[in-house]
């Protein structure tokens, strides 16, 4: 089964574009990159030379003297004679690229040569951690035009569900004339959100999901698989002469990082405390968290001590929350008995804690940079974010909450600066003048549609 991805109009649009480079996607594992990609070649080669690393690693060995085009052709049509090289027609795909570094280093000759298209993919937990003076082989510049690919996010979710570009299209076209969206086509995707936010963004969920007439339990057990999965990866990172990355202490601080998730995000104050993390000192479990973020398996959200733009400038870097990548995590870290409660509606006060880590999800998806605000004062803000030109308020309710701590900020401008709100909530569209209720399933729209 194979679903509508953003990435494929990516990936057209870097196949017309005049003096491209080999394209490299980069993203969690797991998140569709092989699917992606295999569609994409077939649709527009004749040809697919398919390698993938992990599965066969003496492949390696076509890369391992020259980087010469001819030289590296040669070898591999030697290791498998069914691969056809034929100039301008086929194009070759490096999967799990980040276990062969030489393979990365070829890109720029196979840019220079002109004759192949080259698609790599890696997981970022290869392409982005740190060596440890463990792998000798340097990383190529200028050579790759690299995309990130995350879990689906909520519009490719719908694409996955038959709700075509139409159908969007009306939820689009209520937020832009500023009404309501009416009671049939609400009621529907708030029940199409809670799905979304009980088996999360992964395409094998997804499918199992589907293929299994929408049984949760099946989806369930799968998310819990992809964690044993993601907390077992450490254990198989092995550098170029096949030995382990990491170390069985460095594996249990990375394990037990990822475990305390829920346990902070579920309290009042959510910020992740590291010195919680069992075993070594301060730095080692900051590599622990490091290592989970350059996986692309969580992502930080920076507190910041004032409102002014670029925000970034103001992030206070030792107080942060730390967020799942994908709602999925969250859910199978929980218990089943948490979708349950999400389907029912019956999760109570907890209510508040799930939506808000799958409204920063979706935030992270779209690529918007995320950060919240919290005084000491009491003053707190879920999330704030830049949208158009000043900083935007983003508050998620469980219920008709009534924002006080953003509605102080947006009546003291003096102090705090001109700033704009937005609520996400159970319930429709509505707008004022700095003050905006949007339900929880329209948080995809937000970069599609100019709010004020």
């Amino acid at each position: 089964m194979y679903f509508k991805r953003k990435i494929d109009e990516e990936l057209k649009n870097w196949l017309k574009t005049n003096g491209h480079s080999p394209a490299l996607i980069a993203g969690v594992r797991q998140c569709g990159k092989t699917s992606s990609i295999k569609k994409f070649a077939t649709d527009h080669f004749k040809y697919v030379v398919y390698i993938n690393f992990w599965e066969k690693p003496k492949m390696k060995q076509a890369f391992e003297n020259s980087l010469a085009v001819d030289d590296i052709i040669s070898l591999l049509s030697y290791q498998d004679t069914t691969f056809k090289f034929v100039p301008h027609e086929t194009v070759i795909i490096l999967d799990e690229i980040q276990d062969c570094s030489k393979a990365r280093l070829s890109l720029k000759s196979f840019k220079e040569d002109k004759r192949f298209e080259v698609i790599a993919s890696g997981s970022y937990i290869g392409l982005n951690i740190e060596n440890k003076g463990r792998m000798s082989v340097s990383k190529p510049n200028g050579a790759e035009d690299v995309f990130v690919m995350k879990t689906m996010d909520f519009e490719e979710f719908l694409w996955a569900f038959n709700f075509d570009e139409i159908k969007i299209q009306i939820l689009l076209n209520c937020l832009k004339e500023k009404k309501k969206i009416p009671d049939v086509i609400h009621s529907t995707m708030k029940e199409l959100y809670k799905t979304y936010i009980s088996i999360g963004g992964y395409p094998e969920v997804i499918s199992m999901f589907l293929s299994n007439n929408r049984n949760y339990n099946i989806a369930f057990k799968k998310i819990r698989s992809l964690i044993f999965d993601i907390k077992g990866d450490p254990s198989k990172r092995k550098d170029e002469n096949d030995k382990p990355l990491y170390t069985s202490y460095e594996i249990a601080r990375i394990q037990n990082s990822f475990d305390l998730i829920p346990t902070f995000l579920l309290k009042e104050n959510k910020r992740y405390v590291v010195s919680k993390i069992e075993g070594g000192n301060g730095l080692e479990k900051q590599d622990a968290i490091n290592y989970l973020v350059n996986a692309d398996v969580v992502f930080k959200v920076y507190n910041v001590s004032n409102l002014s733009l670029p925000l970034q400038n103001s992030a206070v870097l030792n107080n942060f929350k730390l967020f799942y990548s994908d709602i999925s995590l969250f859910i199978g870290s929980s218990g089943f008995d948490t979708i349950e409660g999400i389907m029912s509606d019956t999760l109570g006060m907890n209510k508040g804690y799930l939506y808000e880590a799958a409204i920063a999800e979706n935030f992270y998806k779209a690529n918007i940079p995320l950060y919240y605000f919290k005084k000491n004062s009491g003053l707190e803000v879920d999330f704030v974010i830049s949208y158009l030109k000043y900083p935007a308020l983003i508050e998620v309710k469980a219920s008709s909450g009534n924002a006080k701590s953003s509605k102080t900020i947006l009546n003291n401008p003096d102090h705090y600066g001109k700033a704009r709100l937005i609520k996400f909530g159970d319930y429709n569209i509505g707008f004022n003048d700095n003050f905006i209720t949007l339900p929880y399933y329209l948080i995809f729209a937000l970069n599609k549609i100019s709010l004020f």
